[in-house]
C-alpha cells in the first residue's frame, strides 16, 4: 500500500457514489491517516479514470460501492445499514459499506458503513487509535510500510444504536467561550470522535418523555391521569408541571397514549412511548397502591406521607419511602400495550426503568415487544456495590421478557475532577453486552478528556466487538504515551485509588452535610462543591508529582511530551476550580468577594487559553459552576 517513502497503491471511489458526502469523508480519513502513518498521501480517482491511470504497477483500493465491486461480488446492498464488507484479492483491497441519506457523517442518522469499513481497517492494520478529539488524541504509530494484508470480513451493526449524548452539553450557549466559531470546532471535534468510535443510530430510539405538556393539556380537564399525591390532590409536586407523575394505573391514561401513539406514529418512531417524566413514580391512589408487590403497604404509605409533609419539596426524596414501584410500572406497560394491541397486534412499547421502579418487578413477566431503557444506579460514587446493584438489575430485567437498552447516566456525576472509574465501568458494558444490550443511550459526553480520558476513551471501546479486556484497552492508551507509558498508569492508577474510598455511606454523609450547611444543597450537578473533600491538597499534590514524573520520562519524545502536557492542563483546570470553590465559601462566610472575583478570573483566563484543546468541555463546567457562583462569561 505505501513503502519507502512511495505510495503502492491507488484509491477508486465510485464514478458517482449514492452518497458523495460519505465516500469523501471516507476517503479523506483513509489517505489522512495512511499519510500520518507513512509520510505518503495515497492518491484517488473516480472508477473512470483507472482505463487512464498512469501507474498499472500501483494496487487498488476499492472504496464504497462501484463498478468492481459489484463484479467481485462485494455487495452491500442487502447489508442492513451501517453494514460493511472487507475483502482482500490480487492487489485489490474492498471496503465496501451499506451507505444512505444525503448528509454528512457527522449526523447521527446518516448511514456510514463504508466509513465504518475504513476505520476498521485502520484500527486493525495501521493500528489507529483515537483517544479524545482533535489531533492530539489521535495516536497513529510511524510505519516504514503499510501492506492490506489478508482480509474476509463482514460486519453487521450488533445495536440498534450505539448513543453518547452530546448536544445537551453543549446547548447552554457560548458560556466561557469566545466565539461561536470556536463552539463550533469544539462540536465538530466530537462529532469526528464519535463516529470513529462507530457511534451511530440504526434506528432511531430518539423517544423523549411521553408526559411533558400533560398537564398544559389535561390539568385542568382531566386531573385523574395524574398522581395523586399525600396531600390529597392531584397536581405537580413542587410546582413543576415537567416533574408531574402519572397515576399509570388509570385506564384513561392507557388510552390517552394509545391516541397520541396513533397520532405521531412514523416509520422512523413506530413504538408506542410510555416512558415516564424524569421524576420518580409517586402515586398513591388506592389502585396504584394495590398493583404494588409488598408486604408492608400501609407503614410504607405513611412514611412517604410524612416525609412528603417534612420535607423541602424537591419530589425526589419522600417517594423512596413507598419502596419498588417496577411491578406498578410493568404493569401499566402491559396495559398500554393490550390497548394498542386492538390497532397493531405487534405493537411495541418502550419505557425507562429509573428512580423507584429501577429495581426489576419481582411478580411481572413482560415480553420481548417491551423494550426497557435501565437508566441504572451507574453514578458517582462507583463501586463494587453499584456495579453488583447494576447487574442484578439487568439480569432481573432481562429475566421478565422485555428487551434492554443500556441507558446510564455515568460521567455526569463528578465535573472535570480526575475521577478514574475505566475497570468498573468497562466491565460493566461488557457484562450488558453478553447478556442480550438491543442498543445504548448514555447521558452524557461530558468531555472532561484530560482527567477523565481513559475511562471515556474505555467507555466507547468496550461498545465495540474489540475482543479484548479492559485492560488491554487501558494498554492502547497508556501505550499512546510512548516512554511515559507506565507513568501515566501509575498516574490514573492513582486517581482510581483516591476515589475507591468513597462508598455510598460516606458520600451522603457529605451530601447530607451540605444540605444543612448550604442553602443550595449538593447535587450531581453541583458536585465541584465538595469534590475537596476528596480532593485535598495533599491528593492533588500527589497527583503533580505522579504527573511531573511523566513529563519527564516523556521529555525526549515531542508528541507523548505534549500529551503528558495535556493530562497537566486537566490537573490545572481541576485545581484551580478547587480554589475558586474554595474563595466562594470564604465570600459567603465574610461577604468580602475580593478573593474570589480573583479566583474566577485566573480559572477564566487559563480556560480561554483551552478553548482548542478539549481538556475540558467550557460550555458544561461554566454551566454547573455559575448554578453556586451566578454570572455568564
Amino acid at each position: 500500500m505505501a513503502t519507502a517513502g512511495k505510495p503502492m497503491a491507488l484509491l477508486v471511489l465510485a464514478d458517482k457514489p449514492e452518497n458523495p458526502q460519505v465516500i469523501k469523508y471516507a476517503a479523506d480519513e483513509f489517505q489522512r491517516v495512511i499519510q500520518k502513518a507513512t509520510g505518503v498521501k495515497i492518491a484517488a480517482i473516480p472508477e473512470r479514470q483507472l482505463n487512464r491511470q498512469l501507474h498499472p504497477d500501483l494496487a487498488r483500493i476499492f472504496l464504497g460501492p462501484c463498478e468492481a465491486t459489484r463484479q467481485a461480488g462485494v455487495d452491500a446492498r442487502r447489508l442492513p445499514a451501517n453494514g460493511y464488507l472487507i475483502r482482500s484479492g490480487t492487489r485489490r483491497l474492498f471496503l465496501c459499506g451499506k451507505d444512505g441519506g444525503t448528509d454528512h457523517p457527522r449526523n447521527y442518522h446518516v448511514d456510514m458503513g463504508t466509513l465504518f469499513a475504513v476505520y476498521e481497517f485502520l484500527e486493525r492494520q495501521v493500528g489507529v487509535r483515537w483517544l479524545w478529539p482533535g489531533d492530539l488524541g489521535e495516536f497513529v504509530p510511524r510505519q516504514q510500510h503499510v501492506v492490506s494484508g489478508v482480509w474476509k470480513t463482514r460486519s453487521l451493526p450488533r445495536l440498534m444504536q450505539r448513543y453518547w449524548r452530546f448536544e445537551a452539553s453543549l446547548h447552554h450557549g457560548r458560556q466561557a467561550w469566545s466565539s461561536e466559531a470556536s463552539v463550533y470546532n469544539y462540536k465538530l471535534g466530537v462529532y469526528k470522535w464519535l463516529r470513529r468510535h462507530r457511534f451511530m443510530r440504526r434506528h432511531n430510539l430518539d423517544y423523549a418523555e411521553a408526559f411533558r405538556d400533560y398537564w398544559k393539556r389535561f390539568g385542568e380537564t382531566r386531573p385523574e391521569l395524574f398522581n395523586l399525591l399525600p396531600n390529597g390532590k392531584r397536581q405537580p409536586d413542587g410546582g413543576r408541571s415537567q416533574h408531574v407523575s402519572m397515576c399509570v394505573s388509570e385506564p384513561e391514561l392507557w388510552k390517552q397514549v394509545v391516541v397520541d401513539w396513533r397520532a405521531n406514529r412514523t416509520a422512523k418512531l413506530p413504538w408506542v412511548n410510555c416512558k415516564p417524566n424524569d421524576t420518580p413514580g409517586k402515586c398513591v391512589c388506592r389502585r396504584c397502591l394495590d398493583w404494588d408487590v409488598r408486604t408492608d403497604t400501609a407503614a410504607a404509605t405513611a412514611a412517604a406521607r410524612k416525609a412528603f409533609v417534612a420535607e423541602n419539596r424537591d419530589g425526589w426524596s419522600w417517594p423512596g419511602h413507598l419502596g419498588s414501584l417496577s411491578d406498578r410500572y410493568a404493569k401499566y406497560l402491559l396495559a398500554v400495550q393490550r390497548e394498542a394491541g386492538q390497532f397493531d397486534k405487534n405493537a411495541t412499547v418502550i419505557s425507562y426503568a429509573y428512580a423507584n421502579y429501577s429495581r426489576p418487578p419481582t411478580a411481572t413477566v413482560l415480553n420481548n415487544r417491551v423494550v426497557i431503557a435501565l437508566a441504572s444506579s451507574l453514578f458517582f460514587p462507583y463501586t463494587d456495590e453499584t456495579s453488583r446493584e447494576f447487574r442484578s438489575d439487568w439480569k432481573g430485567w432481562s429475566a421478565t421478557g422485555a428487551r434492554l437498552v443500556f441507558r446510564p447516566n455515568i460521567t455526569l456525576g463528578s465535573h472535570n475532577m480526575p475521577v478514574h472509574y475505566a475497570r468498573r465501568v468497562g466491565a460493566d458494558i461488557q457484562h450488558a453486552f453478553r447478556h442480550g444490550v438491543l442498543a445504548t443511550d448514555l447521558d452524557s459526553l461530558t468531555g472532561m478528556w484530560a482527567t477523565q480520558g481513559p475511562s471515556l476513551y474505555v467507555v466507547a471501546r468496550t461498545q465495540l466487538p474489540v475482543d479484548k479486556t479492559v485492560d488491554e484497552i487501558l494498554d492502547e492508551y497508556y501505550g499512546a504515551f510512548g516512554p511515559a507509558k507506565a507513568a501515566v498508569k501509575q498516574y490514573f492508577d492513582f486517581w482510581e485509588r483516591v476515589t475507591e474510598p468513597v462508598t455510598r455511606k460516606r458520600w451522603q454523609t457529605i451530601v447530607n452535610r451540605y444540605q444543612r450547611q448550604d442553602p443550595d444543597g449538593l447535587n450531581f450537578r453541583t458536585f465541584y462543591k465538595a469534590a475537596h473533600e476528596i480532593y485535598t491538597p495533599e491528593v492533588m499534590n500527589q497527583g503533580r508529582r505522579l504527573l511531573q514524573v511523566a513529563a519527564e520520562r516523556a521529555s525526549g519524545e515531542e508528541t507523548a511530551s505534549r500529551r503528558v502536557g495535556f493530562l497537566a492542563k486537566g490537573l490545572r483546570d481541576a485545581q484551580l476550580t478547587l480554589e475558586t470553590q474554595e474563595a466562594f465559601r470564604g465570600y459567603r462566610k465574610t461577604g468580602k468577594r475580593s478573593g474570589f472575583d480573583a479566583a474566577a478570573r485566573r480559572l477564566r483566563a487559563f480556560r480561554h487559553s483551552l478553548e482548542k484543546d478539549y481538556v475540558v468541555n467550557l460550555s458544561y463546567v461554566s454551566f454547573q459552576e455559575n448554578m453556586t457562583w451566578g454570572g455568564r462569561d
